[in-house]
């Protein structure tokens, strides 16, 4: 049972997360960047101060060198937590931009293999897709991270639902196992005493013929 509670657990665990992200799924991006952002700038601060620490520092032995990675990685997360949305649009029209060039090039392949490999409607479809979500991508960069994150939300609250169905249906048949169990255990236990019983009586009728 504990089994299936750790299920349940996470399956509300999943809905609650793919709601947030469906229903703000405009301000996740940004969120997520900020936390990126955040990630990076922490290190950052404590490699400065162990830099200064270690130089200050009269009795170490080993000097620490130059703090640039850390510098770097302030820097970076600064830049992050201040102009999230920047980095979203970079991020969104870069992904947008491979998924054009992966489309072009498949129907490239496609026209230069014509001879060698019959052509196809259907094998149009996925290119066509790809440079229709990358045309997007492109040219709507903020809807198309908040779809993304809808998407995402959705499939949080899908795996939320199936898994807590699932979860549900074998703590059911978890259930019903365990009464057929038991059922069986009874009729087991109730044959070895109607066996005992037989075996007394036998031995009683044996003793008074004997007698």
């Amino acid at each position: 049972m504990k089994l299936i509670s750790s299920y349940i657990f996470r399956s509300l665990c999943s809905l609650l997360v793919g709601l947030l992200l469906l229903f703000n799924a405009e301000q996740m991006p940004a969120l997520i960047v900020k936390l990126i952002g955040l990630l990076f700038l922490l290190p950052g601060v404590f490699g400065v101060i162990a830099y200064l620490y270690g130089q200050l520092s009269r009795n170490a032995i080993v000097r620490p060198s130059f703090p640039l990675m850390s510098i770097g990685s302030i820097m970076l997360g600064v830049y992050l937590i201040m102009y999230p949305d920047n980095f979203v649009t970079y991020l969104v029209f870069l992904i947008g931009f491979l998924l054009l060039l992966a489309g072009i090039n498949q129907f490239l392949s496609m026209f230069v293999n014509r001879k060698v490999s019959p052509f196809s409607w259907l094998l149009m479809f996925m290119p066509i897709v790809l440079i229709g979500v990358g045309a997007y991508c492109v040219t709507h960069t903020s809807e198309a991270a908040a779809t993304l994150f809808k998407i995402l939300g959705a499939t949080c609250i899908y795996y939320g639902l199936s898994d807590m169905f699932l979860a549900l249906r074998t703590k059911h048949y978890t259930k019903v196992f365990e009464r057929e169990q038991k059922k069986a255990e009874e009729a087991a236990r109730k044959a070895r005493e109607a066996e005992y019983v037989d075996f007394e009586v036998i031995n009683a009728n044996e003793k008074e013929e004997q007698e």
